[in-house]
């Protein structure tokens, strides 16, 4: 199965960060709450967390990239990848 892990909601009226780098890469195994990525702001820097533990199966937004709140930014899947 695979899971979504979206841009959380962090602050009062933000709507938009920029994906500052990755933190995991593809195919790589994490545990839940592990720090997926870095994101900023224009007023402070936040860590997109895992919502479950599996395998990182696909990183869907570039580095330096903006991403609006709620959007999904990379997929879980909690079966082994095989890599």
């Amino acid at each position: 199965m695979k899971l979504e892990v979206t841009v959380p909601r962090f602050a009062e009226g933000a709507t938009v960060i920029r994906l500052s780098r990755w933190l995991c890469q593809e195919g790589e195994k994490v545990d839940a709450g592990v720090q997926l990525a870095e994101a900023t702001t224009d007023k402070i820097a936040i860590y997109i967390e895992t919502p479950v533990s599996g395998y990182v199966h696909e990183l869907l937004v570039a580095e330096g990239e903006e991403v609006k709140v709620g959007e999904v930014i990379a997929l879980i899947s909690t079966e082994h990848m095989g890599r």
